[in-house]
């Protein structure tokens, strides 16, 4: 007795739209997972836990990074404490009688004495207040 077979074997080249979708869904994964892909090359600065409380009362205000080797960013480009102090007191002498308003984006893991230092040199500069960068909770 033969049974009659009622299928083909699909043997077929690849439909474009499913590559296409499987490309987009492979495109949508690298952009919302990945904040490495649109950083320049500077270090990613992982900012310690904090509340969003925000300094008042300052004109101007200069942001400075951080990083876990106690590396200084500064517009997007690593600088040296020294030329920094430089640029800083350029800045404070700029800034208006309400004073300069450094915020520091230190990374967790830097210790304390480092961050002191730099804080130091910035008060040597001419910088009113110092602020410490923190990331906020999930809920604030």
């Amino acid at each position: 007795m033969r049974f009659r077979r009622n299928h083909k074997f699909l043997n077929d080249k690849p439909n474009a739209v499913s590559l296409a979708g499987v490309m987009f869904l492979f495109l949508f994964h690298l952009l919302t997972n990945s904040a490495l892909l649109l950083t320049e090359g500077t270090p990613v600065v992982h900012l310690p836990d904090g509340s969003r409380a925000r300094p008042e009362g300052f004109s101007h205000s200069v942001v400075v990074a951080m990083d876990h080797d106690a590396r200084l960013f500064f517009q997007n480009q690593q600088i040296e404490h020294a030329k920094f102090r430089q640029e800083l007191k350029t800045m404070a002498d700029q800034a208006d009688g309400k004073g300069l308003l450094l915020v520091l984006q230190a990374h967790r893991g830097v210790k304390y004495e480092k961050i002191m230092r730099f804080v130091a040199l910035a008060e040597s500069a001419g910088v009113k207040q110092t602020w410490l960068a923190t990331q906020p909770g999930m809920f604030e």
